[in-house]
């Protein structure tokens, strides 16, 4: 089986592949993880809880949006498997046409995400991400690029940074929109606002682009803001995993081709 592993700012998820479908999805916070030997004892526990050994661990790989930890990757598979994991770049995806200026600064877990919507999709999809950032990423026939903001649980972590009174609160929906204390004032204006935000940059791109898209969403406060958007249609929690075990599927095709 494949370890498919998705490397983000917060958190590292980490999933047991079979073909391009998850099964055991295990995340993680990514400062728990330093080394490969403290990453080795993660991935074992994983596999015992799930019944497996690591021999069961055909191959690793991995997108990564912190450089700083890829070397922790490379070590443990080195070590422990005696490979060379396979690293998510948009180099090795020629089957999309990346219409962007600066293709190589594209987050990986971005092109997971348009790998796997393309596959499962075609065209005219677009990929909100919730994560440390919300991405969002634009694919008609072509990928078209897309938008950064902040995810919610970094907008509430700025208020209480940058202020003197406001708290940290829980990142969840109000039971009304209008705050009547200081917590729900902050989650009104964040997690509403976040969703208002997206629908609005959703019909914004349906404007500029004179077609309907199919908009699906991921990440870890996916569930909650998808339920209440107008425009999202979809949560695929594992869509990044996935993405990354198709990558790696079709690099590997073309590699024996």
């Amino acid at each position: 089986m494949l370890l498919a592993i998705d490397v983000g700012n917060t958190t590292v998820v980490m999933g047991f592949m079979n073909g391009n479908k998850s099964f055991d999805v295990w995340r993680i916070s990514t400062k728990n993880i330093s080394t490969e030997d403290e990453l080795s004892v993660h991935i074992k526990n994983f596999l015992d809880f799930s019944g497996y050994k690591p021999s069961s661990i055909d191959d690793i790989c991995v997108a990564s949006v912190v450089p700083s930890m890829n070397d922790v990757f490379k070590y443990y598979a080195r070590k422990y498997m005696n490979k060379n994991p396979t690293f998510v770049k948009i180099k090795d995806v020629n089957w999309i046409e990346w219409d962007v200026w600066t293709p190589n600064e594209l987050g990986a877990d971005r092109i997971a995400n348009v790998i796997s919507a393309k596959a499962n999709y075609g065209e005219n999809v677009i990929v909100v991400d919730f994560g440390t950032a919300i991405t969002i990423d634009i694919l008609t026939d072509k990928y078209e690029g897309g938008v950064i903001l902040p995810g919610p649980r970094t907008a509430i972590q700025s208020l209480f940074t940058n202020t003197a009174k406001l708290p940290s609160v829980e990142a969840k929906f109000p039971d009304s929109p209008v705050g009547k204390d200081t917590i729900t004032n902050i989650q009104s204006g964040i997690m509403l606002g976040t969703m208002f935000a997206i629908d609005g940059l959703v019909s914004l791109f349906e404007d500029q682009f004179s077609k309907r898209f199919k908009v699906i969403s991921t990440g870890g406060y996916g569930a909650e803001i998808s339920k209440s958007s107008t425009k999202i249609e979809e949560y695929i929690p594992d869509l990044t995993l996935i993405g990354i075990s198709i990558f790696y599927s079709r690099k590997n095709e073309s590699a024996f081709s």
